[in-house]
This record gives C-alpha cells, sequence and structure tokens, in this order.
C-alpha cells in the first residue's frame, strides 16, 4: 500500500473524496500523482510516493475542547474526529 505525500508539509495528498486514501500499487499511486500534477497543478517534485509501512505523519499540538489540555494530534485527522472540535463532542 503506498500513500502520495506533499514533500513540503507531510500531508497525504488525494484525488478523490478520501483524505487518507491509499493506493494498493506503486504504479496506481504514480498515476494518480500523474493527474494531481495534470489537474490540480502539483509538480512531480513536490509529490513524493511512500509506502504505508514507512509513512510517518507529522503531528500537531491541538487542545481538547472540553477540558482545556493540550495534545499531540496526527495531521491528517479528520476535524470531526479530534477532540478539539465541537462535532466531535456533540455526536
Amino acid at each position: 500500500m503506498f500513500y502520495i505525500v506533499a514533500k513540503e508539509t507531510g500531508l497525504i495528498v488525494t484525488d478523490g473524496p478520501h483524505k487518507t486514501r491509499a493506493y494498493k500499487t506503486f504504479g496506481a499511486a504514480r498515476a494518480t500523482r500523474t493527474r494531481l500534477c495534470n489537474k490540480a497543478g502539483w509538480s512531480v517534485n513536490d509529490l513524493t510516493i511512500v509506502d504505508t509501512r514507512h509513512y510517518q505523519a507529522p503531528m500537531v499540538e491541538r487542545t481538547n475542547l472540553m477540558t482545556g489540555k493540550k495534545f499531540m494530534e496526527d495531521v491528517n485527522t479528520p476535524y470531526f474526529c479530534s477532540p478539539s472540535s465541537e462535532s466531535y463532542w456533540s455526536m
């Protein structure tokens, strides 16, 4: 399984609705990277293909909305799944 990752930020990039889409083969990831370069204005040098076993997502510090305590969270966590969002606590 492979991710397409922006080199500067370490964020996963995809062309579909799923924010953390993984591709089964390197060829599928490479084809998607080519589509992203053609449609979205990325450069091939801006995106890299990484094996999911070797991908380490950058962490960001956020504040828990209910307790006010700081915690570290994966930058690719959807907003509604984060304890720092109101939508997480209203479900």
